[in-house]
């Protein structure tokens, strides 16, 4: 696929000269044959045109190759089994790939379309490679699949890849223990709950990670802070965390029907008489508050176990989180205009503009001018400004300082702004602004 990246002939005219410009410049005003000063300046220039160009060109294939590599770590996954029987792996493949899927689209709505019910009989046609490992005393069958086809077929239902940054996210989890009263359930801990949490995360492609609870943290906040919901507390006790998002919830065995009412300033457990039998048929409870960027929500969820509490959980703030990112057809597309400070580089400017190409949202983006540090794209994207600017919300190179009203349309379409010899007059301010980190 071809790339072209144009640049102002301001900006071009600021490029700090290059040592190896002075000694080229050197060089023609020693030559005889170029002794006219004019012809040596159109060798000059010619010459940091084509460092220009190989600059480009290297660190674009940088960046597809890291993309690349990316995307083939999203079409991979494994499972455990218990031989190398091609009957087993048969049967297992399409587990395989349905786990691929949701991970590449974020989302479990894929596996409803009929035609994605149908190619997972086909799973063979997609198979690029798979092999075996001995991991543990487990054998895990693994398995690579075919970019082109998965991505012919999502296509053709109109599922977009998840692209670009996802979000990762800090897990405080307070519960109701019969014994030791509310405590903060720590990652180090062996139960179903962590295990399984673990577990649907690789599944699904998103990253939970929980605290260290190391001194600093246990003088920042409390298991009553994460229980009654005290948002202020948990949110200054996360600080800490290079994290996109923050979860507080709290798990209790209910003791009636009266689901999300636990009472946080007392162990119900330890004031009733349920036994320890009677206690592990209650069934366990999750309410969960999700806060990423400026969106937040909440969750509930009842399970008989840990284990499938967990896979709930996980599977439900997935979607959740995918849902405000992914880009889908019934989204209106605009055409915006975005502006990053602080590109003092050539690579910055290329960094930022393929930063923007991997946004689920984003359709096209064309750099219209970079100087004196600031670059302005047109971008368009689905969903507007707000979209893209919640998506680059989990960017940790750069960070947004103005997200404005839409302004008005203009008249042309994206590929005109693009054929145009010269890009329309802008009026008012960009849509979205951003600091380059």
């Amino acid at each position: 696929m071809r790339k072209q990246t144009f640049f102002s002939s301001e900006a071009a005219e600021q490029q700090p000269t290059s040592s190896s410009q002075s000694s080229f410049a050197a060089a023609c005003n020693g030559n005889r044959v170029l002794s006219n000063q004019s012809a040596c300046m159109t060798y000059v220039v010619a010459f940091m045109l084509l460092i220009t160009l190989a600059m480009t060109m290297t660190l674009y294939s940088a960046s597809a190759a890291a993309n690349q590599g990316q995307l083939s770590d999203l079409l991979r996954g494994e499972i455990a089994v218990e031989g190398q029987t091609r009957n087993e792996r048969q049967r297992e493949l399409p587990n395989i790939f349905r786990d691929v899927l949701v991970r590449l689209t974020g989302t479990t709505e894929v596996l409803e379309y009929d035609r994605v019910r149908a190619e997972l009989r086909q799973v063979n046609d997609y198979l690029l490679q798979f092999g075996y490992q001995q991991r543990d005393g487990q054998l895990y069958l693994q398995v690579s699949f075919d970019e082109t086809r998965v991505r012919q077929l999502l296509e053709q239902v109109n599922m977009p890849i998840w692209t670009g940054q996802r979000p990762n996210l800090l897990l405080w989890l307070a519960e109701d223990h019969p014994e030791r009263g509310v405590r903060l359930v720590t990652r180090n801990e062996e139960r179903a709950f962590l295990d399984s949490m673990r577990a649907t995360m690789q599944r699904r492609g998103v990253e939970f990670l929980m605290p260290l609870m190391d001194l600093e943290d246990q003088l920042s906040i409390g298991a009553r802070d994460v229980w009654g919901r005290f948002q202020r507390e948990v949110i200054r006790a996360s600080q800490r965390y290079p994290v996109n998002g923050i979860v507080s919830a709290r798990m209790y065995r209910q003791l009636d029907d009266d689901y999300g009412l636990a009472d946080p300033e007392y162990n119900e457990l330890a004031d009733s008489d349920v036994t320890e039998e009677d206690l592990e048929a209650l069934p366990l409870v999750l309410e969960v508050t999700v806060l990423v960027g400026e969106n937040s929500f909440n969750e509930f969820f009842v399970a008989d176990d840990e284990a499938a509490l967990a896979e709930k959980f996980v599977n439900a703030v997935s979607d959740r989180i995918a849902a405000l990112f992914i880009s889908r057809e019934d989204r209106e597309l605009a055409t915006i205009w975005v502006r990053i400070h602080n590109v003092r580089q050539l690579s910055q400017v290329l960094a930022a503009e393929t930063m923007l190409q991997q946004q689920a949202q984003v359709q096209r983006v064309h750099l219209q001018g970079f100087q004196q540090g600031v670059a302005d794209f047109q971008v368009q994207v689905r969903g507007g400004a707000n979209a893209l600017a919640t998506a680059l919300d989990f960017e940790r190179r750069v960070r947004r300082t103005a997200l404005r009203e839409a302004q008005q349309e203009n008249d042309l379409s994206f590929g005109e702004l693009l054929d145009s010899e010269q890009a329309p007059a802008r009026s008012g301010e960009p849509d979205v602004e951003f600091q380059w980190q």
